[in-house]
């Protein structure tokens, strides 16, 4: 399903990833054994350099000794990948989106991490289960192609859905074209605990500076077929997203080649 670019690009990542992303946060995609884990192994005594958050206070006071509640690593991280199929998503942006979201997902499986998925518009569609295999992600994918388009395109519920899933540490892609998101910024908060990387499938005609007389008379979103003004809400929509995602937002031209456009998502910075 993959093009060839990616393909070639997805084997060279695998072989790069295990020198660059293995066990640290110092990428923007992360790997297995971030830290402590959440299965609990044990309480022993406290040693220096220990994390002070993890003091067994109640341990503590009964033997009068400093002691720490130690868990099992976890041996994968956890990935959640949103992936936007409302009606604006036409079949440029669209076949750009599953392209792009396929990679991410087979990249991270060949890095022994787990994947939760999950298409969105004005409905969910979901497996509501975590893959750790190509063959699951795979079989997802045929039958994500199958699914009606929705009419509009409900961030907030996608949102709901998975954290009520997974409400602890998790890297999340959001694929969408962000269309009309700056009229739901302010009841979208995501939560902390997750890092959230926004991936912008652009629509062409949202760049295009028109003549005068014509920006009356312009078609908001294909979702919604209401006309606006001489302000262009792609302005606005991407300002929102630049609020929410910062630096961990990247644009797509469906147009164009995509295994050069997603690069910077593998790009290693330092921690600050």
């Amino acid at each position: 399903m993959l093009n060839p670019e990616l393909k070639r690009l997805l084997q060279v990542l695998q072989w790069e990833s295990k020198k660059k992303f293995a066990s640290n946060r110092k990428g923007l995609l992360y790997t297995a054994d971030r830290g402590r884990g959440l299965d609990f192994k044990e309480v022993r005594n406290y040693q220096y350099g220990d994390d002070i958050r993890y003091i067994d206070w109640n341990v503590t006071s009964r033997t009068g000794e400093l002691h720490t509640k130690e868990f099992y690593e976890e041996k994968d991280a956890t990935i959640i990948l949103f992936i936007d199929t409302s009606l604006s998503m036409d079949e440029a942006k669209s076949n750009s989106t599953i392209q792009i979201a396929l990679f991410l997902s087979l990249f991270h499986i060949r890095l022994g991490n787990r994947i939760f998925i999950v298409s969105f518009s004005d409905h969910i569609f979901s497996s509501g289960k975590w893959f750790k295999t190509e063959s699951e992600v795979l079989t997802f994918f045929d039958q994500l192609k199958k699914q009606k388009v929705g009419n509009e395109t409900n961030y907030l519920e996608a949102y709901q859905y998975a954290f009520k899933i997974h409400p602890k540490y998790a890297v999340t892609y959001w694929l969408s074209d962000f269309m009309n998101f700056s009229t739901l910024a302010k009841q979208f908060k995501m939560p902390k605990i997750w890092d959230q990387y926004g991936i912008w499938i652009q629509d062409e005609i949202d760049e295009i500076e028109r003549p005068f007389f014509l920006r009356f008379f312009r078609i908001i979103a294909q979702e919604s077929r209401s006309l606006q003004g001489n302000e262009s809400i792609y302005s606005k929509d991407l300002l929102s997203a630049k609020s929410l995602f910062g630096k961990n937002l990247i644009q797509i031209d469906p147009t164009a080649k995509l295994h050069n456009q997603i690069l910077p998502l593998f790009k290693v910075r330092s921690n600050v």
